[in-house]
């Protein structure tokens, strides 16, 4: 029997969002590094030469006008300003939007640099993820915390935000208030469409729905937020896809005068690592893809994949939680279980007040929090925390506060990039609806059986995807035939990218090489990362040394 609740409804409407949220988590402490404020006032270094030109070449063939970054630009307003800012430059550089036509309109991709002070040092392009996750307002929190201090002294590290993406050309889809309702409630608002000013807390009339509604629901708010696209940003959200992210890559590194692209990729940027190599794959470098995603997985795989990994962590973080103190939950794992899906059911019929008396913590926003504490076990004692309070205190502000990370939420209620906005337009053109509503309803059903924690939030992931107006690219197999050794780091226990989807990639890939991680994280290298994890990416990007095929790390 199919689960029939208001709760289903809302997370399937926000879908890409729980579901395929890949965040830029590289530590506990970093919940959120990525967060570009793209308002008017952003300092720009400096002015990009037009490209007048109507062919490819013209826009290989454009210089780039390196300028002094400001503080804003590079760093996500929480971390500390660089230490060095002469060795950080800033730029912005023209692309086609629509690749198939250069001489049509064009886009601006905003890029930074930190130099490692060696005169020629080669580049090394890197992506914390998303996808809709910026890079350039990242860079100072990836040279100082994230790299190894011999990678930043080799490499000049390039950070460059993918097309429709923090200060690039940015696909704008929704208000700060449908924003708000979005990751609320899986609404625009009451009454409100995609580019209205609809505001936020509407909800959806109704507790029971059949998967038909559900579908219909989907398919509707899928379609408002394509008509907010077009008409908050124009035709950017057509053409982000990451076919066109990887063609971007490879224009850049040929203005920066690179031979071959040295590149780390987490989480997405795994993706875009590896239809970069399978397109160019004469162009690769060093590469290391960490926290992979498989290429050739359906929309229906991933996001079935991605529920399956947060359900295991979640019994593997109430396993920690019971056999511990302060724990909000007593007994055997399995009750502990049943206590959390109770305590998610009471918020569905009863929101937690919070901090904030206009926000109440909705089924939706305590899923986002839980799900965000998952993502690395470092942060379960958080998680534990802020579930704590709400159960034992009936207060739902820290589980509140972490959904708000997430989603780059401010406490004056806008949002600090428009990440939200990006990964909702990626994921529509980079997946095409698979099966039928019979199937997903099937799925739905199993899931909900099988999943006690997260089964009702799942099944319908191609739901809403026909209604999205732009074409939708076919996922298949990459080899990146020829190509240099490529890493693929996978952890063993990853939530959000599980470790099947690397064992597929580097298996895929002729020159893969794959490294495993025994952990319940999401993605694995940092500088402060076990000494076998840094000896293999850090041994393959710094001395070209490439681990063995099969290494296992804990």
């Amino acid at each position: 029997m199919i689960v029939k609740s208001k709760r289903r409804i809302a997370i399937v409407a926000v879908v890409a969002v729980v579901v395929l949220l890949l965040p830029f988590i590289v530590n506990a402490a970093m919940l959120l590094i990525n967060s570009f404020r793209y308002s008017e006032s952003s300092i720009r270094p400096s002015e990009p030469n037009a490209v007048s030109g109507t062919s490819i070449d013209d826009f290989y063939r454009q210089t780039i006008n390196w300028g002094d970054c400001s503080t804003q630009q590079i760093s996500d307003g929480s971390s500390v300003p660089p230490s060095d800012p002469q060795n950080y430059q800033c730029a912005t550089l023209y692309a086609p939007l629509d690749w198939d036509e250069p001489s049509g309109e064009q886009i601006t991709l905003s890029i930074a640099v930190h130099r490692s002070g060696v005169e020629d040092a080669p580049a090394l392009f890197y992506n914390l993820g998303g996808p809709g996750g910026a890079a350039v307002s990242s860079l100072v929190g990836q040279v100082d915390d994230g790299l190894g201090d011999a990678v930043v002294k080799m490499y000049d590290i390039v950070a460059l935000d993918p097309r429709g993406v923090g200060a690039s050309s940015p696909a704008i889809c929704m208000t700060d208030a449908q924003r708000d309702a979005y990751a609320t409630d899986g609404t625009l608002g009451e009454g409100g469409t995609a580019g209205d000013g609809g505001t936020a807390g509407g909800g959806v009339s109704g507790r029971d729905m059949d998967p038909a509604e559900i579908i219909a629901q989907a398919e509707e708010l899928s379609a408002k937020i394509a008509e907010g696209c077009q008409q908050l940003s124009g035709n950017v959200y057509k053409h982000i896809d990451t076919v066109s992210v990887a063609k971007d890559f490879d224009m850049v590194r040929a203005i920066l005068g690179q031979e071959k692209l040295n590149y780390l990729g987490y989480s997405y940027g795994t993706f875009v690592g590896a239809l970069y190599a399978d397109m160019f794959a004469d162009k690769v470098g060093r590469f290391v893809l960490d926290g992979a995603i498989d290429p050739a997985m359906d929309i229906n795989q991933v996001s079935d994949l991605q529920m399956k990994g947060f359900e295991a962590s979640a019994h593997h973080w109430l396993e920690e939680c019971v056999a511990g103190k302060n724990c909000p939950f007593s007994g055997s794992v399995d009750d502990a279980v049943a206590d959390l899906v109770a305590f998610l059911d009471a918020v569905a019929d009863q929101p937690l007040e919070t901090s904030d008396p206009h926000r109440p913590l909705t089924r939706n926003l305590a899923v986002t929090g839980i799900i965000t504490g998952l993502y690395s076990s470092d942060s379960y004692s958080v998680l534990t925390g802020a579930v704590r309070q709400a159960v034992e205190d009936s207060d739902g502000s820290q589980l509140l506060y972490i959904a708000d990370l997430s989603s780059e939420r401010q406490d004056d209620g806008t949002f600090a990039s428009n990440s939200m906005d990006a990964l909702i337009a990626v994921n529509n053109a980079d997946y095409e609806p698979v099966g039928t509503p019979e199937e997903w309803a099937q799925t739905a059903e199993k899931l909900a059986d099988t999943l006690p924690i997260f089964g009702t939030d799942a099944g319908y992931a191609s739901a809403g995807l026909s209604a999205w107006p732009t074409d939708h690219a076919a996922r298949r197999p990459v080899s990146a035939k020829g190509a240099q050794p490529i890493v693929v780091v996978g952890t063993t226990h990853d939530p959000a990218t599980p470790y099947v989807m690397a064992q597929n990639l580097a298996s895929q890939l002729e020159s893969g090489v794959l490294v495993s991680v025994e952990g319940w994280s999401h993605t694995a290298y940092s500088k402060k990362a076990s000494r076998c994890v840094v000896d293999a990416v850090e041994g393959y990007l710094v001395d070209g040394t490439v681990p063995a095929n099969g290494l296992s790390c804990s």
